[in-house]
């Protein structure tokens, strides 16, 4: 029996091995914990199901990557940086492309709450990548801007799923062209972003002169009586 500690691994392992093999929909949690090893109650106790273990190995891939960024490479434009962050992404899956054709055709095999914590599980991958070439991921443009890079991160992965070159060229050539085109929907959104606030900075300052001005007329019509 493996260390408790390890079975977490253990299991994402085997469940990409047997989604490789077959179909991700016929892969059952008894099928996951033949493969790895374990009984179905070590499976119960460390995992809820195969989104769970999708989950997980989303993590990992992030970790992978997170580890592997080189603090000299933060002088780098951000359209460098982000397009050497998210093919950092694709090399860390390389090894699992047949398991995540598998999954993808099968669409994970989720049901509805697992499909929402999927998708909370990628926003919050890409938020990383984005901090990580360098963009502010907060407030409304910051959150924007994660919505935005998961869309094109989602198709890149489609093209990448079927780029069968050595180098991956066209998915960079791809990704190259898409980033490029949210950039300049960025300097859009930050430029009518900062229009907005400062009218509402106005119209904040005019409601306080504004009530300000009703409380200095409201005392001076006030009887002596009430004033004194």
């Amino acid at each position: 029996m493996p260390a408790k500690k390890d079975i977490p691994n253990i299991l994402i392992n085997a469940a990409l091995k047997l989604a490789a093999e077959k179909s991700w929909h016929d892969v059952s949690m008894i099928d996951i914990a033949k493969t790895a090893g374990v009984t179905l109650a070590d499976c119960h106790e460390h995992c809820t199901g195969k989104g769970d273990l999708l989950r997980r190995f989303i993590h990992q891939i992030d970790q992978e990557v997170l580890a592997d960024l080189d603090d000299a490479d933060f002088d780098e434009p951000g359209h460098d940086r982000l397009m050497a962050v998210i093919m950092a992404r694709f090399d860390a899956l390389a090894d699992y492309r047949p398991a995540l054709r598998s999954i993808i055709a099968a669409r994970g095999d989720l049901g509805p709450s697992d499909s929402l914590r999927a998708i909370k599980s990628h926003f919050g991958s890409m938020r990383w990548m984005l901090e990580a070439a360098g963009f502010k991921t907060s407030g409304l443009h910051g959150s924007l801007r994660v919505v935005g890079l998961t869309a094109i991160y989602a198709r890149t992965f489609q093209q990448w799923l079927g780029d069968d070159s050595t180098d991956f060229a066209p998915t960079m050539a791809y990704l190259d062209r898409e980033l490029s085109k949210a950039a300049g929907y960025d300097r859009k959104v930050e430029k009518g972003l900062g229009k907005a606030f400062k009218l509402c900075g106005k119209i904040s300052e005019k409601r306080r002169r504004f009530s300000a001005k009703a409380s200095e007329n409201s005392a001076d019509t006030e009887p002596a009586d009430i004033r004194q």
